[in-house]
């Protein structure tokens, strides 16, 4: 199972997960297109029917933003800037928050990108919690610096992320406290939640974590 320390785990590991999790496969229906929806206990699982064969969704870079306006009004965003140092595609919003939408491949040192997701393979991690986006993708929430970041199974190698985040002085840093992540949580998430929503309707129709090419 996973470890609390140092985290708010609110993803709903009921005992009788401890039984299966991390010893089986969660259940899963045969990959479809469009996708197919997945088994509600799955975030109960540690290890999932996952595929990677899939296409990427995001390009490294802004293209996607700049080719769709539309996509960039869903987002609520400005004119995209891309990140060399992140490799996020970042806008600013009218509220003075940052979306940043970007992925995370394989590479020589880490062969499998998902699994450090799911099974929460850093120990600086808060507020995490497991969830099923649109009941078709597999995804995890948790704080970042200044905000909340979403994390999707798409079905590829590729694992794509969304953040929502705000700057200035004296902000405050998840860690501190239980009740102030929990506070964090509920101001960032959900505007993350709609916003990686709106990305996957646009870029990925019918797409989930078990869609087939």
């Amino acid at each position: 199972m996973l470890s609390v320390r140092n985290r708010s785990i609110t993803a709903v590991l009921v005992a009788a997960a401890a039984v299966v999790s991390g010893c089986a496969v969660a259940p899963g229906p045969v990959p479809a297109k469009p996708a197919p929806q997945l088994p509600a206990d799955s975030i109960s699982y540690d290890e999932l029917p996952v595929i990677t064969s899939r296409p990427p969704l995001f390009p490294n870079d802004c293209s996607q933003f700049e080719k769709d306006p539309q996509l960039l009004g869903q987002l609520s965003g400005s004119k995209p800037f891309f990140s060399p140092y992140t490799k996020t595609c970042e806008m600013k919003r009218a509220d003075g928050a940052t979306i940043s939408v970007g992925a995370m491949v394989p590479n020589e040192r880490v062969k499998e990108v998902w699994p450090g997701f799911w099974k929460v393979y850093s120990y600086s991690v808060y507020h995490f919690r497991r969830f099923l986006l649109m009941d078709r993708y597999y995804a995890i929430s948790q704080l970042s610096q200044h905000g909340c970041e979403i994390a999707v199974n798409t079905g590829s190698e590729q694992v794509v992320t969304l953040t929502i985040s705000t700057s200035g002085p004296n902000l405050s840093l998840p860690g501190d406290s239980v009740e102030q992540d929990r506070q964090m949580a509920a101001q960032f998430c959900p505007d993350a939640e709609k916003a990686m929503t709106a990305y996957l309707t646009t870029v990925d129709p019918g797409g989930g974590s078990l869609a087939a090419r």
